[in-house]
């Protein structure tokens, strides 16, 4: 079963989320600088802001990378071309670990990013993130401490197509590493792959509207797909992969995917925006 817990009232998209250790969700918008949160468990859930982050007007990918603290993106988008301004792709750090005003701090500057997007945590190095920029087909490597940044991972198979419509044409989307292996969508391309961090070939495995996604304890990817489904990988005994549609027609435009954590009833419910 799906339940509506909140809807925007003046139409505002919502772009990603995160799962704080309390259940409480927050959330991102393509459309406005301010980080908002949600109590999902609200009789009447309200959209409230946590924070607005300067020099920006678009906040896309969120990560917790260490416990209560995430990294943040925020850019100033050109809504012409649904490309990041040059120089104005930030990654933030959003400490809410002492239960008062949050404490923010420019954690890196990605100058070179065209449309940073999704955003993803690297296991076992509480340092490091991952960031999808959707138009050069590629994920960077930010060190939160340092502010240092590298180029990880390029490959065909994360590059959009080419131009197809109105922009943008958006290649990698959606990031999240597990064992030492990158899964990701690509939008465009309309596919859900992965590949090994160390080195190796890309594997397809499977094809849709793809959004982002989340992996869940045992494996599996869950993936927002349009224009209104859900979709569930999950690896077979013999390698392979079972595609399967388990939430369709009820989403309107799905972005994200994430899974509650306070409490056993709350790890088995998917929040998604």
């Amino acid at each position: 079963p799906t339940k509506l817990v909140f809807q925007t009232p003046d139409g505002q998209s919502l772009e990603n989320l995160a799962v704080r250790p309390s259940s409480k969700l927050l959330i991102t918008s393509t459309m406005s600088s301010t980080l908002y949160t949600l109590d999902p468990t609200a009789a009447n859930a309200t959209l409230d802001e946590v924070v607005t982050f300067p020099d920006a007007n678009c906040l896309t990918g969120i990560a917790e990378y260490r416990p209560d603290v995430y990294a943040v993106v925020a850019s100033v988008l050109n809504t012409t071309s649904v490309t990041a301004v040059p120089g104005s792709v930030v990654i933030w750090s959003l400490d809410l670990t002492s239960g008062g005003p949050p404490t923010t701090r420019r954690a890196a500057r990605i100058p070179q990013s065209v449309l940073a997007n999704g955003l993803s945590v690297v296991p076992g190095d509480p340092d490091l993130v991952l960031a999808a920029d959707s138009v050069l087909g590629l994920a960077f490597e930010v060190n939160v401490r340092t502010g240092a940044v590298r180029v990880l991972i390029q490959d065909a198979a994360m590059t959009p197509i080419g131009p197809s419509g109105p922009p943008p044409a958006l290649g990698i989307n959606g990031l999240h590493v597990r064992a030492g292996v990158l899964y990701f969508t690509n939008s465009q391309r309309g596919t859900f792959s992965r590949v090994p961090l160390g080195g190796g070939a890309v594997q397809e495995l499977g094809t849709g509207e793809f959004d982002d996604f989340t992996l869940d304890d045992a494996g599996r990817a869950w993936v927002a797909t349009n224009p209104g489904a859900l979709t569930r990988f999950t690896r077979l005994k013999n390698g392979t992969w079972d595609e399967e549609i388990v939430v369709n027609t009820v989403l309107n435009g799905p972005s994200s995917a994430a899974f509650g954590r306070d409490g056993a009833r709350e790890t088995k419910i998917l929040y998604m925006t």
